[in-house]
């Protein structure tokens, strides 16, 4: 499997990489969350082994009040890249579909734009692309961010179930055809077993089946092992929460940072 180097974070090898979401509604919750956890991820940073604690930050756009106007989604966007400079900034905005919020029925009639303003912009490092969002769009918005030097995280969403593994291991093929950059699959267990198979299924995709770093993850308490295990399953991102969780089964940031690294040292005899 590829390695991606975006600035000084290597996705796909080693201890997986710690995304962190940012969910506020106004300007001043995203800004008030981003120092919180800028200020915990480095408090983290000091106490531990001096390893990242929150390498990539999250800006889920579907929750801002302001998403669709370009003013002021530049403006949040600057700040946030001032705040986390020396972190990767990850811009997505999920749809109602997918888990996101539902209060942007403009929004919704405007996501091409909302896109192209941030690309145009290049403020951040990615952007979270739904793979269901149409070939079309999904092949336009990876060539337009490629173009700017933005890599792109494709993603898929399923809040029933866990599918079969021939059919996830067909999204993961979709996504690379259409140029994603970082393959992403999150499942709702409706058992242990679905979990198990989920972490086995990636392993066998890093090992055998894809070039890119694959980000698997089992939703919910049922599934939160999964969000530890990357290092093993070879999941390159998983995700936590510094304050509010994006999705169901986030752990708390310290929690995800200290169990990731006793993993470390399990895995590698103790070093």
């Amino acid at each position: 499997m590829k390695v991606l180097s975006i600035k000084n974070c290597e996705i796909g090898t080693g201890i997986p990489k710690i995304c962190v979401p940012i969910v506020g509604r106004s300007t001043e919750e995203v800004l008030t969350q981003a120092e919180y956890i800028r200020d915990m991820a480095e408090s983290l940073e000091r106490q531990g082994s001096g390893r990242c604690a929150a390498d990539i930050i999250e800006f889920r756009a579907d929750y801002y009040d302001y998403v669709t106007d370009g003013v002021r989604l530049n403006e949040i966007l600057e700040k946030l890249k001032d705040i986390f400079s020396d972190r990767l900034l990850l811009f997505t905005y999920r749809s109602e579909d997918e888990g996101g919020e539902l209060r942007h029925d403009r929004a919704e009639n405007m996501i091409d734009d909302i896109y192209d303003r941030v690309i145009a912009g290049a403020l951040v490092d990615l952007i979270d692309v739904e793979l269901f969002s149409g070939n079309y769009r999904v092949a336009r918005m990876c060539a337009k961010a490629h173009d700017k030097g933005i890599k792109v995280i494709l993603s898929s969403h399923d809040f029933k179930n866990t599918p079969r593994d021939d059919v996830i291991l067909e999204r993961f093929e979709n996504m690379e055809i259409l140029g994603g950059d970082i393959l992403k699959f999150a499942a709702m267990p409706k058992n242990e077993f679905d979990v198990r198979r989920l972490m086995e299924l990636t392993r066998t995709a890093v090992d055998k089946k894809v070039n890119h770093p694959v980000v698997t993850m089992s939703m919910s308490e049922i599934g939160k092992v999964s969000r530890f295990m990357g290092e093993k399953t070879g999941s390159a991102i998983t995700f936590a929460k510094g304050g509010q969780e994006s999705a169901p089964g986030q752990p708390e940031l310290k929690e995800l940072y200290y169990e990731l690294e006793r993993i470390h040292k399990e895995l590698n005899g103790g070093e």
